[in-house]
């Protein structure tokens, strides 16, 4: 590994974001050096007088033109959209640092230093809505929490270096050389952004959602907010901005009053300033990130009131400490002040606006920085004058003011975390409302007076194709009647299908008794059982009766996935690999189903629809979401399932997520063991396949013999063939405890001769029908594949016959013909009749064989059986057979315009 390599992992930045977050690091870094050096210009001036009435005035000053400033930024960002209004704030920064070098070349009086500052805060608030609104549209919400930190921390270099240039400045003409540099600090981030501008999308686009149950009304949105998220941290960065500037404020005077000599000041003030830009660089590189992770947005929110909160309070010993004491007072609480707000607070703030559709994020953040920030330095301002109006008024004012505006801040911060979830639910809730599933069986009554015979009839129908619907029907209609019934087949049953549509009925009966029925399903060891309850106990809310159990079956399913991990690392075998990812998938279905069954079932729900969701950005609020409900262990564990990653990283996350587990054994061997009870058919047929004929144990090969899949029967009887051969004395011994062995042994060599299951399984992989449908559900359709030949001349079907098949060639070619019209011709590999899967019509053409054919029929029944099953299957379809449709409207468009 790299050293640039090893120190993207160690900052948490992935391979491909590398170059984006280098391009926003030195970005923010230009933006940086250039607004530090007309601070330093700025703070050189109003020091040199009066700094106690000066620094006020100014801040109020500056208020007013940020707000102002603020308003244009957002009139043209709405009207030009982000990358350009974003290249002519840089334009504007550029004009605007030409006008306050000339201030500072022949300016002298203390309205010059205030216009002064004044630029200089409009600069600040100008680069920070460019940088921060680039930013929210370029990144995701969970890339926010890893690389926020990172992107922002630029401008922490760049700040120290600013405030060491201004230990070099003894005479007021040399800002002027400060100036320029920040003139070509400004050019250089400009050109900046034009680069990041070609090789990302900057504009503010998010896709369609619902609509807020709770919004603020629509005449206030403009300065409130359209989400109460905004409103609130609207409110608290007010408060927050006023406290700054009063501890700043308080920190500026006391060094003026114990350094009456300016250089001296200077000297001290640019001192503290690189040291806490300095250790705020460290502390955001390498501690916000994994801080956050471990203590949560909300802690990490409340962390800089709380403790300012608590600095203020050790103000009320400062008689005992002397003007010395007092000073390095305010020194600390700056220091400290500016570390938290500018590692943690920045970073998480901004964070908690990415759950928000693109246009009101970056609303949001104009209106946070463009409006209530500066409101929060003027309202300081004006509480800072007061003292100089009312002499009487001593510290302590300032001190009250400031704790009375944190403890707002916090009890404000507090309900901003509520509103934040409420953002995400938002985010990843369906955008239409749809109708309830499926209404609660009636409750019985005098109608319902079928026998527990006749019901158990019909249950037994429920396992034969031609009355499995009228049975389910009439089941549903009995209710709560035929619960009894149904409990003990679930109990007894092992007909998986028997169970898989029993357990759907008890799920639409909301009692007590089938909640329990079916929560004892999911504890059995048979993972598709476990699949079909968690399904049907989507109708029941969670109970803290069963948390433990629940609880220990997520458990049970993250050793699975640790398991599985370490197979797929340790396996060069492609299919095997594949087959593991699937089985992978099916502990993601099933931990999602686990975890509605203890948090908040709606946000379990919407969640994992939006991980499988197409967009981004859908998915990063998922899970920011789940970071935010589930506790962490359960998250970083299903986290590192659905992230990008290598199976060896992800196995060595786990490794650590689950220190005490056993260290897993071969993989091979831990499927062929458990078989179909945890896995796939196609998954333990590979793993039979792949299993050494020395490792063979006849006890576990024995249930896969008399498997109802064709795939493991085929896979074991292979097995058993090749053991016959390597292991005589031991097939001998094996043939004395079930003499039926020799006969298995014989029909599996008189069915050699003909396409094997497995075979089957690559013919369905080599059609486009099904080629981007895993294996391991391309085996349930193997049962129903027909065989099925032609002679050559000999006609399949005809136009008009009614289609109810779909064929897969297998040899030979097929031609389909209007009239003697030849349209196309079909090889093997090729399907046609594909629209009779899903609707019964009258063909639209003849099929005739053009040399002796091998097809494979699938026939409209049976292929709708494995649709209600694996609904892979259907999304696959039509997602070819729309492929196909938009070739034709594209070759229709195209005929029309010649």
């Amino acid at each position: 590994m790299t050293l640039l390599a090893r120190w993207q992992q160690l900052l948490g930045i992935r391979p491909e974001e590398g170059r984006t977050v280098g391009l926003f690091f030195l970005h923010n870094f230009l933006l940086g050096i250039g607004t530090i050096l007309v601070y330093v210009a700025a703070n050189v001036i109003l020091l040199e007088n009066q700094p106690e009435r000066n620094l006020p005035l100014a801040y109020g000053v500056a208020a007013l033109a940020m707000v102002a400033a603020g308003q244009v930024y957002a009139h043209y960002e709405h009207h030009l959209g982000l990358q350009r209004v974003a290249v002519r704030v840089l334009l504007a920064v550029v004009v605007l640092m030409t006008v306050i070098g000339v201030l500072v070349a022949v300016g002298h009086s203390v309205w010059a230093a205030v216009a002064i500052m004044t630029g200089y805060r409009v600069i600040y608030l100008l680069t920070n809505l460019e940088f921060w609104g680039v930013s929210a549209v370029v990144f995701d919400v969970r890339q926010g929490r890893r690389l926020f930190s990172v992107i922002s921390s630029g401008d922490m270099p760049a700040k120290a270096l600013g405030a060491v240039l201004a230990l070099l400045v003894h005479h007021h003409a040399e800002l002027l050389w400060l100036l320029l540099l920040a003139f070509g600090a400004y050019v250089g981030a400009l050109l900046v952004l034009r680069t990041t501008g070609r090789e990302h999308l900057v504009e503010a686009r998010s896709g369609g959602r619902a609509a807020r149950a709770q919004a603020v009304a629509a005449p206030l949105q403009r300065w409130f907010g359209s989400s109460r998220l905004v409103l609130s941290m609207c409110l608290s960065m007010l408060a927050i901005a006023a406290v700054t500037t009063g501890v700043e404020y308080s920190f500026f005077v006391n060094v003026k009053h114990q350094f009456h000599d300016q250089t001296l000041v200077m000297r001290y003030v640019s001192t503290v300033l690189a040291l806490t830009y300095l250790v705020a660089l460290v502390v955001k590189l390498l501690v916000t990130g994994k801080l956050l992770d471990v203590l949560g947005v909300r802690t990490i929110l409340l962390a800089l009131p709380a403790l300012v909160l608590l600095g203020l309070g050790l103000f009320s010993q400062h008689s005992s400490w002397g003007p010395g004491g007092v000073m390095l007072y305010f020194c600390a609480l700056f220091l400290t002040m500016e570390i938290l707000r500018r590692a943690f607070f920045d970073p998480v703030f901004l964070v908690l606006f990415q759950p928000l559709p693109a246009a009101e994020r970056l609303q949001a953040h104009t209106l946070s920085k463009g409006v209530y920030e500066p409101l929060g330095m003027g309202l300081a301002g004006l509480l800072l004058l007061v003292p100089h109006f009312w002499p009487k008024l001593d510290a302590n004012f300032t001190f009250g003011w400031m704790a009375v505006l944190l403890t707002g801040a916090i009890f404000m911060l507090y309900r901003t975390y509520g509103h934040y979830l409420d953002e995400l639910h938002h985010a990843v809730s369906r955008r239409f409302a749809l109708p309830h599933e499926l209404p609660a069986a009636g409750q019985p009554n005098s109608n319902n007076t079928v026998s527990e015979a006749e019901t158990e009839a019909l249950v037994a129908a429920l396992a034969d194709k031609p009355t499995r619907a009228a049975a389910f029907t009439e089941l549903q209609h009995l209710g709560l009647a035929a619960l009894s019934v149904l409990v003990r087949t679930l109990q007894s049953s092992t007909d998986a299908v028997v169970t898989r549509r029993v357990a759907q009925l008890c799920g639409r009966l909301p009692t007590a008794q089938s909640r329990v029925t079916l929560v004892a399903l999911a504890q059995r060891p048979d993972l598709g059982q476990r699949e079909d309850a968690l399904r049907a106990l989507r109708n029941f809310a969670p109970e803290p009766a069963t948390t433990p159990v629940f609880q220990a079956l997520v458990q049970q399913e993250l050793q699975l996935a640790r398991e599985l991990l370490h197979g797929q690392a340790t396996t060069a075998n492609q299919p095997v690999q594949d087959a593991l990812a699937y089985e992978l998938t099916r502990v993601q279905q099933r931990l999602f189903g686990e975890l509605q069954q203890l948090y908040a079932p709606q946000a379990i729900a919407d969640a994992q629809r939006s991980v499988a969701h197409a967009t981004r950005e859908r998915q990063a609020n998922a899970l920011e979401i789940l970071d935010n409900i589930i506790p962490r262990p359960m998250y970083q564990g299903l986290q590192t399932l659905l992230e990008v990653g290598t199976p060896a990283a992800k196995a060595a996350r786990f490794d650590r997520l689950l220190s005490a587990a056993t260290t897993p054994g071969p993989i091979v061997a831990t499927i062929v063991e458990r078989g179909e009870t945890a896995f796939s058919d196609w998954t333990v047929s590979l793993a039979l396949r792949y299993w050494s004929a020395t490792e063979v144990h006849f006890a576990l090969l024995r249930p896969h013999l008399h498997s109802t899949s064709p795939l493991v029967r085929e896979s074991a009887l292979a097995v058993l063939a090749r053991w016959a051969e390597t292991q005589p004395a031991a097939y001998q011994a094996a043939v004395t405890q079930e003499p039926s062995l020799p006969d298995l042994l014989m029909s599996h060599s008189a069915t050699t001769a003909h396409v094997s299951a497995a075979d089957r399984v690559a013919i369905l992989q080599r059609t486009a029908l099904f080629a981007a449908t895993p294996a391991n559900v391309l085996s349930s359709i193997v049962p129903i594949m027909k065989e099925v030949s032609f002679g050559a001349g000999e006609q399949i079907f005809a136009k008009g016959d009614l289609g109810t098949s779909l064929f897969i060639v297998s040899e030979g070619e097929v031609g389909i013909f209007t009239g003697s019209q030849l349209l196309a011709t079909f090889r093997p590999g090729d399907f046609f009749g594909e629209l009779a899967l899903l609707d019964a019509e009258p063909r639209s053409a003849t099929a005739v064989a053009q040399s002796p054919v091998t097809a494979f029929r699938l026939d409209q029944d049976d292929f709708y059986d494995v649709m209600e099953e694996r609904s892979e299957v259907l999304r696959n379809i039509l997602r070819v057979l729309c492929q196909r449709l938009r070739k034709q409207n594209e070759a229709s468009e195209v005929k029309a315009q010649k």
